[in-house]
């Protein structure tokens, strides 16, 4: 592994400290090495043969003596200490064997008492070589094995009794302390020196980086003083000189504020002093004196010297001359504006940002509220507050969008979208509504018209939505038909024709002029019969016009209105699609908002997919969190913003992400409850690569988090918006085969909302007649059915060439073990469980659920109608203005289904009994009726069994049917 270079410098120079060590002590070695063979000598003579002893004396001597030399010819050779080293080595094991050899050649022909003195002067050796050779282990361990190593072959030689074994283990024992004790001490002296060259980098270091920071100060275009604790410069720049005229050696030791400060400014300064002192950085845009006396606008900048550094403050200031005269300009340019703005629309503004506050504070509170335990009427009049006063914001904010045209604050955006999605998908969130009429509302989207174009989507729907609806809400029978086709095509530009037809009750004549006035419509009954504020249609012509194009209506009074307008858009090349989103279990993700509440609903939500959540309740902690993480080897692949904090905003908080170089993989997903103008280009501008704004659904939610943790994303939107989701993800045609219209409404609400197309069958049978005549991307499959179940359907889709590889997606009220592996064995390619979540159903129509597990056991019922539950899944889907219908259906439905199961009783029938019971348990559930689910389930199960259920068990069902059917009146009565 490569290291750094502060670290390889330190490596080295302990290297070369130990060698310098190693070489500094040879002098000291030779002169012993010559000392102790002399004493040896003097012991021996007369004692050992002269001439065994001479030759030791003259070998030991003359390895001592190649010590020198041979280190000053490896230094003149090399000049580098390590090669000195090994010549160290070299001549220390040559020394160590000259005593290893002769000594142990010596013990045999002298007496024993001569011998342990000849073992005491290699002790003496041996410590000596374990001082002067600390630097080096290696040496010493080579002079300890060629000392002592021949010493036992000696001692043995004289003799074998109980002293010479003794002396064999000394010899043992002392070498291997010697050993120990070589190496601790070499392991202290390297820890020392290491130490000491460490710190001669760091001052080497500091000195550098002192060096650039006098630099940088001196370079720096702004002025700069630097004072001490008596408030007397200690240091200015060339930028200072510059800006203020004085020269350094003029203002070095004089008082700043004498220099500079006009004279009755000064106790402000003081005042500003002292805040700094107390840690505080002073921001401030102050007037300062020239040398020659002028007065200056100054941006001023003042902190404390920390007092490890000698104290002190340090003041910058930057000019605003410049700054200050466009600001005037502009200022004026500002109050001739609003000078000339309209008093109408400036009221209008007022008014409606007024009313909004406290309104969205009820609105918030009643939410709070509704998630408490409360009784019936308690709930139903909270229910109340809230669509009344949804009503009112939609009227407000209608005021609010006219204020601001009026006014010409409003400006369109200019980005690709895809106008055919955009058109159905229109299309399809009303199509709810019009169905609870009976209307047939069509798209009807030219195949020449070019699907990506650049414009304002949000403000072009604006305008459809507000045709649709009104023609929606003045047609009792008949259609709506939306149309788009291109007039006229011309350099990479689309002149379109948009058409909103009605079979309604048409404009009078007379009134046609007055249409598109505020607050208007064709006549004064019509806003208390049908509602509304008589600014959709103004608004939608301001809207038209500032796209270039005039709105204009024909119309006969009972047979119905044309709206139409043309707005020429530039035309785009097509975008690729996201990339698919991939699971999110065990990713990480860490959630930064100063809002308790938020950070919850926002971890409960990408906890339930697996993805492991952490919290962050300010910025710092949030940005001291995503440092904490990646330090420690485990960086969060995704930090989720909230743009409204304190002290430091989401935008601030993704700059300095941005600024750590090990926290640029880092996805950034940012979330706004207040959506600015701009912030798009803030969000490129700091690679923020997702932006939804609050509140946000758990499936724009989910699929945005996918998306961004794409392991490898697809070329697509460089920012991920609500609106690029919708934009990418594909509109899929699919076919909901089920008996039960209480589920067949939730499935194509849920679906319409999400801009698929959605077709409805009642049984196996017509679910593969209409698979003959068109083709479908997925098809969602009832298992219990009437005429053909869902197997049978399913097996005949099968052998048919369009369904071979077509995605079957099973939808049952059984939730039981094994019923997932017998829906997949008959051809099914999905299951999922009624009642259904709404980001469960996209994930599986839209192909991103993970691999099918063990089922989840079925809830148990917490009370007889849980309402909110099912109100809180459709308005996940989007789709909750469709709640009320669906609870009509189930209402009506209800007779003739409890009917049908008493009939079946009577008669004995096990087979009509599970179906009646079965389509009946799956149409409670939904709604969220839990108890009356739970006893047909019984009803369902005994049937399957061959048996024919009870009395007391059916009128258990029939009074808990009673009991919801009650409660849902009550529920729906106010409405």
């Amino acid at each position: 592994m490569a290291l750094p270079d502060s670290e390889y410098s330190v490596d080295v120079e302990v290297r070369r400290r130990l060698a310098d060590a190693v070489l500094s002590e040879q002098a000291t070695a030779v002169v012993a090495h010559i000392v102790l063979i002399g004493a040896v000598a003097v012991l021996l003579w007369g004692v050992a043969p002269a001439a065994q002893l001479g030759a030791w004396v003259a070998t030991v001597l003359a390895a001592t003596a190649v010590r020198p030399l041979v280190l000053r010819h490896y230094s003149r050779a090399a000049g580098d200490p390590a090669v000195a080293v090994r010549a160290v080595r070299f001549s220390v094991a040559a020394a160590g064997l000259a005593w290893g050899l002769g000594a142990a050649a010596m013990f045999p022909e002298v007496p024993f008492r001569y011998a342990a003195l000849i073992l005491v002067v290699l002790s003496g050796l041996v410590s000596g070589a374990a001082a002067t050779l600390v630097a080096d282990p290696t040496s010493f361990r080579s002079f300890l094995a060629t000392a002592l190593g021949g010493v036992p072959v000696g001692i043995l030689a004289s003799g074998q009794a109980r002293a010479q074994w003794v002396a064999i283990f000394l010899v043992v024992v002392y070498a291997g302390f010697m050993l120990g004790l070589n190496r601790r001490a070499h392991a202290t002296l390297a820890e020392q020196l290491r130490a000491t060259a460490l710190l001669g980098v760091r001052e080497r270091e500091a000195a550098r980086e002192r060096a650039y920071l006098d630099a940088l100060v001196a370079s720096s275009p702004v002025a700069i003083a630097v004072l001490d604790r008596d408030g007397r410069i200690r240091h200015v720049n060339p930028g200072f000189e510059a800006l203020f005229g004085y020269s350094a050696a003029e203002v070095v030791g004089r008082d700043l504020s004498e220099l500079v400060v006009p004279e009755e400014e000064r106790p402000e300064v003081r005042a500003l002093e002292a805040r700094v002192r107390t840690g505080e950085i002073v921001r401030a845009e102050v007037e300062r004196r020239r040398k020659d006396g002028r007065r200056i606008p100054l941006a001023l900048r003042a902190a404390a010297v920390p007092e490890s550094v000698g104290g002190g403050l340090v003041f910058v200031y930057q000019d605003m001359t410049e700054r200050r005269q466009v600001e005037d300009a502009l200022r004026d340019a500002r109050d001739l504006a609003e000078r000339a703005a309209s008093a109408r629309a400036a009221f209008l503004a007022n008014m409606s940002h007024e009313i909004r506050t406290p309104m969205n504070a009820v609105l918030g509170f009643v939410e709070l509220i509704l998630d408490t335990d409360l009784t019936t009427e308690q709930r139903r009049a909270l229910e109340l507050v809230r669509s009344s006063s949804e009503a009112l914001l939609t009227i407000l904010d209608d005021v609010l969008d006219y204020s601001k045209i009026e006014g010409e604050h409003l400006r369109l955006e200019s980005i690709p979208f895809d106008l055919p999605k955009l058109v159905h998908s229109t299309v399809s969130l009303l199509a709810v509504r019009a169905r609870e009429k009976q209307l047939e509302l069509v798209a009807d989207v030219s195949r020449k018209t070019p699907h990506m174009v650049r414009g304002d989507p949000t403000r072009l729907r604006q305008v459809l939505t507000n045709l649709i609806g009104n023609g929606i809400k003045f047609t009792q029978s008949g259609e709506v038909i939306v149309s788009v086709a291109p007039v006229g095509m011309r350099d990479q530009q689309a002149d379109l024709r948009f058409s909103v037809r009605d079979s309604g009750i048409g404009i009078a004549r007379d009134q046609l002029a007055t249409i598109f006035e505020e607050f208007t419509q064709a006549d004064a009954s019509m806003t208390r019969r049908y509602g509304g504020t008589g600014l959709g249609l103004a608004i939608a012509r301001r809207l038209v016009r500032l796209m270039g194009g005039e709105l204009a209506v024909v119309s006969e009074v009972g047979r119905g209105s044309e709206f139409h307008f043309a707005v020429t858009l530039p035309i785009e090349a097509a975008s690729p699609r996201l990339a698919a989103a991939p699971s999110l279990s065990g990713r990480r993700a860490l959630v930064v908002d100063d809002n308790q509440a938020n950070r919850r609903l926002l971890r409960d939500m990408l906890a339930a997919e697996g993805v492991g959540v952490a919290e962050a309740a300010s910025a710092n902690a949030g940005l001291e969190e995503l440092e904490r993480a990646t330090r420690e080897g485990a960086p969060y692949e995704l930090a989720i913003l909230d743009a409204q904090m304190p002290e430091r905003d989401g935008f601030a908080l993704a700059a300095a992400i941005r600024a750590a170089p090990a926290l640029s993989a880092t996805r950034l997903l940012m979330l706004t409850s207040a959506g600015q103008r701009g912030d798009a280009e803030r969000c490129r501008g700091l690679a923020i690569q997702g932006y939804l704004t609050k509140p946000v659904a758990r499936a724009d939610l989910l699929e945005a988090v996918a998306v961004l943790l794409a392991a490898r994303p697809a070329p697509g939107p460089d920012l991920i918006t609500r609106h690029a989701i919708a934009e990418s993800r594909p509109s899929l045609r699919i076919l909901v085969a089920e008996d039960n219209p209480v589920n067949q409404r939730v499935a194509a609400a849920m679906l319409l909302k999400r801009g698929h197309d959605v077709h409805i069958v009642s049984n196996g049978r017509e679910a593969v007649e209409a698979l003959q005549a068109r083709d479908y991307d997925v098809v969602l499959m009832d298992i219990q059915m009437p005429e053909m179940d869902g197997f049978e359907a399913t097996a005949a889709m099968r052998k048919l060439p369009s369904g071979r590889t077509l995605p079957i997606i099973a939808l049952t009220a059984h939730a039981l073990t094994g019923e997932r592996e017998r829906c997949l064995a008959q051809g099914m390619t999905g299951y999922l469980t009624k009642p259904f979540r709404a980001h469960e159903l996209f994930a599986l129509v839209e192909g991103r659920a993970a691999a099918p597990g063990t089922l989840p056991e079925p809830a148990a019922p917490a009370r007889s109608l849980d309402l909110e539950g099912f109100r809180c899944a459709m308005r996940e889907a989007g789709a909750e203005e469709a709640v009320a219908g669906i609870l009509r259906t189930f209402v009506a439905a209800a007779s003739a289904r409890l009917d049908a199961i008493a009939a079946a009783s009577r008669a004995g029938d096990a087979a009509a009994l599970g179906d009646a019971a079965h389509g009946f348990r799956s149409a409670a559930a939904t709604i969220g009726a839990r108890q009356l689910a739970a006893l047909l389930d019984e009803v369902d199960a005994q049937s399957r069994s061959g048996g024919v259920t009870d009395a007391v068990t059916l009128q258990r069902v029939q009074a808990e049917a009673e009991a919801v059917l009650r409660a849902l009146r009550e529920y729906r009565a106010p409405a």
